[in-house]
């Protein structure tokens, strides 16, 4: 088969000369005739002949993806045409009404049309793609942070011109596939007041430019003083928005004219429509730009940076054009562009995704004189052009990716590294020695697959039958380089959480391959048989590694010891740690750090303080991890002060604490309600240079939250919107827990919608905490309601939720229904859902005790302990405080004594029943020594 030796050309497909033509031809000169490469003995002559043209000066990398990925274009291009048209739907209808304008800033104008349109925008993205991630402009970045998929939404791009009823406003909608612009939608408001129409553009990778289904080109103009320009303009007033000024002048003087429209979705259309020759602008969001650049790009246009440098969607400036005044642009708006950079201007990138591409770059053809070689094949040859420069591109692609390869590191910066000089040491490929435990990441790189690893990585994800995919693998080559590529995938797998494919994959290596494993593929089938809580399996693949002479590391130990924790096998985790000793290996911090942490997930919190003490006894350095997972181990035992105590010695030692390790203080504080204390400690957070995050915000609103403050809370919650923090759906659950626990259900229920309004899908969570507020209310209607939503919603209501729902009833005296419901929980089964618990009971003792009906109180006590479910402090509490209404002293005693025999310690709430149980001096006084007295013992301490 010949080989075509192809260069770009200037138009969308090469020529083709048989030899007589080229001679013949008057528009070209032949220079000589060659052979090229290899051929069929029988076929004829393959020859080339080159000639002067039109071709490239200069060459701009591409910004679009080489393809739209696993989903097809057309798939992907009607989900998202669907998802513009619904929030240009809401756009349409609200465009003639007047609106209630908020202001974000000194002039950016947020509209409630804004929210909404971007709300049933990403209802019907995710329910299309439910693992894509997704980068609005109103609801930040929510999803998958893995996906390979990226979606740019502006729900309303040019909110000026629409508070205003001024053309042109838009809606934009741009996809990226590993970081690259593969498919996009701009629906444009034309017109104006009384004779709003709307036009489509839509654009995917390879595919083409259209407009209402017709197909779009930039224009012909080859001269600026010919073109027609577009630029715009950012709400900071700096040196960057003085340079566009001059920009504007200097292109106004030399140009037909320059315009500003507002709405840079819509200006780049414009381009790709052919009405304008070029746009550009300094510090647009990736959400502006990735649906403009590709319909550019598509309708034959070029995109840069101001400076000419390559584009990504995630950079501060963009210049785009037809590509035929693109230089000419350039040389006027590059330097300056350079100006601002050597006077301090940010141009570095706006956000950066994980799996932003490196791969090799494709490159416009700008139009002007060169010499190009082209193929001439004989009639006979039955191999297309296309055909063949596919043939060479991958050719050659392969080749490059063996001479080197490409990562990105724990920087954000590509990279490239020598395979000779790094793969197959001792111990291993580069992935064999140095995965971390628990991050997923190999010597702090992300692993970025080649194209095989890419084939094998999806054909694994989709695969289900085990045998089949290890009979693909056996047939692939096992070559070095398959080694690095097998390792990459089982990698990404761990970072995607993927346990089934992971153990498909290395158990492939283990028994079926002709690689000798080695520590990373033992260590990541122990975590991924742990964390699926396969214990015998996980000891199984240990035995393996020790009988293969392959010694274990720290991350071993550590994964092991995570995986017993997980499982509550405590003692099993021990024997780890003497396994290790009996080998000679001290714990170190990272294998201790992992006891930990599984010690807390199983909230064993004695346990590891234990443990903690022994780390220190044993000398063992403590690190930054060690401390927070200490002060979360004692903030959720109701231990604040012993929390403050660790922070205070990890700071004694010279510990930097973390962010992580603040906002774990500020929880231990918020969950008992101190509010001052979780205050000092976010400031000294601020002091100390971290930016509070949403967690930390939450942390401090949950605070006012057990305090009984909603107030506070909301100021919190006002504050974190402020300060530019958007706050998340467990910010709106804390508002409303705030506002129900302070019997404030109308503020709970404002809550609710307007965490549905910010587009965000309440969960069980959300609704068991409306209902609760309601509840306490005795808004039994409302608590009827929110039950009907979770069934429609499809959740189904927990114990927590129809709890709630029998206090409601109690509350408001409707004991029948309560009693009803209540059958119904005992019975189980799929009338009510979930099984009672002590708090269910808590309820009726507490309902039954206030209405009086002792012997009813008594009963359901009684049940309790034959359903084998253990009488806590509010159960015991709830009992006396029925007897103290009716200033029953002797038996307030009587269940007292009961109590502490019980081993249920009293609270304060216990002393104040039992104080109220009295009728005279003597009897306060009695309550108050018997009080005391247990003061010393009680591992619970309360006041009078």
């Amino acid at each position: 088969m010949a080989r075509y030796l192809l260069a770009p050309t200037s138009t969308s497909s090469s020529v083709l000369l048989t030899k007589d033509a080229a001679k013949n031809s008057p528009t070209s000169r032949p220079l000589r005739l060659r052979a090229l490469g290899s051929r069929n003995s029988k076929a004829g002559p393959i020859m080339a002949v080159a000639w002067e043209q039109a071709a490239p000066a200069a060459r701009y990398p591409k910004v679009a993806a080489p393809t739209t990925g696993p989903i097809p274009a057309a798939e992907l291009l009607g989900v998202i045409e669907a998802a513009a048209k619904a929030g240009a739907d809401v756009i349409m209808e609200a465009v003639n009404k007047p609106r209630n304008i908020q202001y974000k800033g000194v002039a950016d104008l947020v509209t409630d049309t804004d929210k909404l349109s971007e709300s049933v925008i990403l209802e019907v993205v995710t329910k299309n793609f439910k693992d894509h991630l997704i980068l609005g402009e109103e609801g930040g970045l929510i999803g998958d942070s893995q996906s390979e998929y990226l979606w740019c939404i502006d729900p309303l791009d040019g909110t000026t011109n629409f508070a205003h009823g001024y053309p042109s406003f838009s809606v934009s909608i741009g996809v990226l596939f590993r970081g690259k612009p593969a498919a996009s939608t701009v629906v444009e408001f034309c017109g104006g007041p009384m004779c709003w129409s709307i036009r489509t553009i839509s654009a995917s990778a390879g595919g083409g430019a259209y407009c209402n289904g017709q197909k779009i080109h930039v224009s012909q103009t080859d001269k600026v003083e010919q073109s027609l320009l577009v630029t715009g303009f950012g709400y900071e007033h700096d040196d960057a928005w003085t340079t566009n000024i001059n920009l504007f002048k200097e292109f106004t003087d030399i140009s037909r004219g320059v315009r500003r429209l507002g709405s840079a979705a819509a200006d780049m259309s414009h381009v790709g429509l052919g009405i304008t020759e070029a746009y550009w602008e300094y510090r647009l969001k990736p959400w502006d730009m990735a649906a403009g650049v590709l319909i550019v790009e598509e309708a034959g246009g070029v995109v840069t940076r101001m400076d000419g440098g390559e584009f990504t969607v995630f950079d501060r400036s963009v210049l785009v054009s037809n590509g035929l005044v693109h230089g000419q642009l350039l040389d006027r708006i590059g330097p300056p562009t350079e100006d601002l950079k050597k006077k301090g201007i940010d141009f570095s990138l706006w956000f950066k995704p994980d799996k932003l591409s490196v791969e090799a770059h494709t490159y416009y053809p700008i139009a002007r004189p060169r010499w190009k070689l082209c193929a001439c094949r004989n009639v006979l040859q039955e191999t297309s052009l296309h055909d063949a420069e596919v043939n060479s591109y991958r050719h050659s692609e392969r080749k490059n990716r063996k001479r080197d390869g490409a990562y990105i590191d724990k920087d954000g910066v590509a990279r490239t590294f020598d395979r000779k000089k790094i793969s197959r040491k001792r111990g291993g490929a580069i992935k064999g020695r140095g995965w971390k435990y628990g991050s997923g990441f190999v010597d702090g790189v992300f692993p970025v697959l080649s194209p095989m690893a890419q084939d094998i990585l999806e054909f694994v994800q989709k695969g289900t039958d085990v045998n089949n995919i290890w009979e693909s693998l056996d047939n692939i080559p096992q070559a070095h380089d398959l080694w690095d590529d097998i390792v990459n995938v089982a990698v990404q797998l761990r970072l995607n959480r993927q346990w089934e494919p992971i153990i498909t994959v290395c158990e492939w290596i283990l028994y079926r391959s002709s690689f000798r494993p080695d520590i990373i593929c033992y260590n990541l089938l122990i975590d991924a048989y742990g964390q699926k809580r396969q214990l015998n399996k996980a000891e199984s693949i240990y035995m393996a590694l020790l009988e293969t002479h392959c010694v274990p590391t720290e991350d071993t130990y550590a994964l092991l010891l995570r995986a017993y924790c997980n499982s509550g096998q405590l003692h099993r985790a021990e024997g780890v740690i003497s396994e290790m000793q009996k080998n000679g290996l001290p714990p170190t911090a990272t294998v201790y750090n992992a006891y930990l942490d599984g010690l807390l997930k199983a909230r064993c919190s004695e346990k590891a303080v234990e443990v903690y003490q022994r780390m220190k006894k044993e000398r063992c350095r403590t690190n930054t991890e060690t401390y927070t997972l200490m002060i979360n181990v004692y903030g959720k035992a109701k231990q604040p002060m012993s929390s403050l105590k660790v922070f205070n010695e990890m700071k004694t030692i010279g510990c930097k604490p973390n962010i992580c390790t603040y906002t774990a203080l500020v929880n231990a504080f918020a969950r008992e309600g101190l509010c001052e204390k979780a205050e000092e400690v976010f400031e000294e957070m601020q002091q100390a240079g971290h930016e509070p995050d949403v967690y930390t915000y939450n942390a401090l609103m949950e605070a006012y939250s057990r305090a009984g403050l909603p107030q506070g809370a909301s100021e919190i919650f006002s504050l974190m919107e402020h300060m530019g923090c958007e706050p998340d759906r467990a910010s709106y659950n804390i508002l409303v827990d705030a506002y129900g626990r302070a019997g404030l259900h109308q503020e709970a229920e404002a809550a609710f919608q307007e965490l549905k309004q910010q587009g965000m899908r309440p969960t069980m969570k959300s609704h068991m905490l409306l209902l609760s507020a309601h509840a306490k209310s005795g808004n039994v209607a409302r608590c009827e309601e929110v039950m009907a939503q979770l069934h429609k919603s499809g959740l189904r209501p927990d114990t927590f939720a129809l709890n709630a729902m029998l206090n409601a009833y109690g509350r408001a005296g409707r004991l029948d229904d309560m009693e009803r419901l209540l059958a119904a929980m005992e019975r189980g089964g799929d009338d009510a859902g979930a099984a009672p618990d002590t708090s269910t009971y808590n309820v009726l003792v507490n309902v039954y005790g206030r209405a009086g009906y002792l012997d009813l109180m008594e009963a359901a006590f009684r049940v309790l302990e034959a359903r084998g479910l253990a009488a806590d402090v509010v159960t015991w509490t709830s009992r006396i405080g029925a007897y103290a209404r009716k200033k029953e002293y002797g038996r307030c005693l009587e269940i007292f004594e009961e109590m502490v025999d019980a081993g249920c310690y009293p609270d304060a709430g216990t002393a104040k029943v039992l104080l109220a149980a009295c009728s005279d001096e003597r009897q306060v006084e009695q309550v108050t020594a018997i009080v005391r007295s247990m003061h010393k013992d009680a591992k619970t301490l309360f006041a009078l």
